[in-house]
């Protein structure tokens, strides 16, 4: 979906805000609603019309119709539009703080389930979040995960890194690799990024446990930290294959791991040969054939 002007969308809603100030201050409150959502049908995509009515949602919830305001933003959680997504968040947890039972009744309404837990987070721990995943080197990382991190949830923590990647698509690989530290945990994923070998390690132990969502973590740690595309790509596909059940290895997959296996060196090549020889899977099978045929080319 094409991306509006934000400086436009910001212009639109300050002046549909500015017009609906006016019109309550004239007494014509009840007229406010026509004014949004016929200025909303008149936009010309989905795009901008997901902007403006989250803020019309804004208007509604901060001008004394939070049930109205929080019905709207209901509306948009599934937006792809990356900034709507993180603001309906900000905007029920903003309103949660000052009438929780409004909301989580208007939301239970909407949605038929209870408020998620995002909407309970504290802005604190967002930003201790924020803070973990911006530290220079993985040392004062691994510090500030100790002090600030660790007491957090691990699920409450990576649904806060899913709500930072909201505001910022620019992040999508850090908070990956963040999501996969805290997937794997503090001694495993430092472990992990502490270089390609110690990764390889973490993976076959996690292979040997059929662990297939550690065995993820990992890959995204090998290719996105140690661009390691080989152990990164196997290990990756092997967790999602096991994880489906040993479902079939398609034709591409083999001739990407084969092509893979090309450029990586000779002891990723064998790590990776001795972990999955014990899964027994038909399908890994086929990718291990598919590693010693490269060699000869």
């Amino acid at each position: 979906m094409p991306a509006p002007d934000p400086d436009a969308m910001r212009a639109v809603a300050a002046s549909l805000g500015d017009r609906a100030n006016a019109m309550a201050a004239q007494g014509r409150v009840a007229e406010v609603p026509a004014l949004w959502e016929e200025a909303i049908a008149n936009l010309p995509d989905e795009a901008s019309r997901a902007l403006i009515t989250l803020a019309y949602a804004w208007y509604q919830a901060l001008h004394g119709e939070v049930v109205h305001g929080i019905r709207l933003a209901a509306g948009l959680r599934h937006c792809p539009v990356p900034p709507v997504s993180g603001q309906v968040r900000v905007l029920v947890r903003n309103r949660t703080r000052v009438e929780p039972e409004v909301v989580e009744c208007t939301w239970r309404a909407e949605t038929g389930e209870g408020l998620p837990a995002w909407a309970f987070f504290a802005d604190e721990d967002i930003d201790d979040v924020a803070a973990w995943i911006s530290a220079p080197s993985w040392e004062e990382s691994r510090a500030l995960y100790d002090a600030r991190v660790s007491r957090l949830c691990s699920q409450d923590a990576d649904e806060m890194l899913v709500e930072i990647a909201f505001g910022d698509p620019r992040l999508r690989r850090t908070i990956a690799v963040h999501r996969a530290l805290l997937a794997l945990g503090a001694e495993a994923g430092y472990h992990c990024v502490s270089g390609p070998k110690e990764a390889s390690e973490v993976a076959g132990a996690a292979i040997a446990a059929g662990d297939w969502g550690a065995l993820r973590a990992c890959g995204t740690i090998e290719l996105a930290v140690h661009g390691r595309a080989f152990l990164g790509g196997v290990h990756g596909v092997t967790a999602e294959l096991m994880a489906a059940g040993d479902t079939v290895v398609s034709t591409a997959i083999v001739e990407r791991v084969a092509a893979l296996a090309r450029d990586a060196q000779p002891w990723e090549r064998a790590r990776v040969a001795a972990d999955l020889a014990g899964t027994g899977s038909a399908s890994i099978a086929a990718l291990l054939r598919a590693i010693p045929e490269s060699l000869d080319g």
